[in-house]
């Protein structure tokens, strides 16, 4: 196999995947789009509102289902039809790298069907890709908004403590702290639009939490709902997930520093142990062939 083919293969996997991120852009912009389009559509609309579904023999079950489902929405992507989006992006992603892997089939080996294992392995890769790369996803937003979190709980402290209500908290937040917690800061503007279009705090809340994703929003949104109607003092409990987020967030620094630290260690037996062994061994083996070299004269 040449390198031109090789580099082939590689350019076609890259583009696949590039296929499927471009795909996820365009749901998270569609998703904004239709968060717009709901403002002014009754919700029958809505309800009636469907896009082509993946076939049933196709489509997701189980357990498989269910955890593409919790990833959807820990990577911001919420909706009836958010799961059915993600399974058509990955079968149009999976079809187009099948279809791009027989044109390079029968350019390179004169025949579509030459290397068949080449032509299942490539759109295979695609197709468990795409849920691998929706993991990472959910994982890199689940780590800025824990990151994120404890600006968010002293900012609330510091109004709290100097008079302002938990609702004007949530507006002045919204309207003016995009720069300091930009993932935060999205979710409180609808939050803030739930609460202007008349909905109830618990499930304007309840909505948020759902929307945020990450262990203790639940927690966060039961508290702040005690401090609405209950009249509970929100200072020491936010001071606590103040303490809980910025440990969590230590917690995912040290990880991060034990994987570096296990990757080195795979590079140094990679690079650094051949180079050792050379170096240690390559004299006594040079002096063994000399040896029998001189026994055999």
């Amino acid at each position: 196999m040449s390198l031109f083919v090789v580099i082939l293969y590689f350019l076609f996997a890259v583009a696949g995947l590039g296929l499927f991120g471009r795909g996820l852009v365009m749901m998270s912009a569609t998703q904004r789009l239709d968060a717009r389009i709901a403002r002014g559509l009754t919700t029958e609309t809505l309800a009636n509102r469907r896009i082509a579904t993946v076939p049933t023999f196709l489509a997701a079950r189980g357990r498989d289902r269910d955890e593409i489902v919790q990833k959807l929405q820990q990577a911001g992507f919420h909706g009836e039809q958010a799961i059915e989006r993600f399974l058509l992006l990955r079968l149009v992603a999976t079809a187009v790298t099948l279809v791009a892997m027989l044109v390079v089939s029968r350019l390179a080996w004169d025949g579509f069907f030459a290397k068949p294992l080449v032509l299942f392995l490539v759109p295979a890769c695609v197709y468990l890709g795409s849920k691998r790369a929706l993991i990472v996803t959910a994982k890199a937003r689940e780590r800025a908004i824990t990151a994120e979190f404890p600006f968010l709980l002293d900012i609330l402290l510091m109004m709290l403590e100097s008079g302002i209500s938990l609702d004007q908290c949530f507006r002045v937040i919204a309207r003016d702290e995009a720069g300091t917690v930009p993932h935060l800061n999205r979710s409180l503007v609808v939050l803030v639009q739930d609460l202007d279009r008349g909905m109830d705090y618990d499930t304007a809340l309840n909505r948020w939490a759902v929307r945020i994703a990450v262990p203790g929003a639940k927690d966060l949104a039961a508290l702040f709902l005690q401090g609405l109607f209950q009249g509970v003092e929100l200072s020491p409990a936010l001071r606590q997930f103040v303490r809980e987020f910025t440990e969590r967030r230590i917690a995912v620094a040290r990880e991060a520093m034990g994987k570096i630290a296990v990757k080195l260690v795979v590079v140094m037996i990679l690079f650094f142990m051949p180079a050792l062994f050379i170096v240690v061994g390559g004299p006594p083996v040079t002096s063994l062939f000399d040896t029998m070299k001189a026994m055999r004269r």
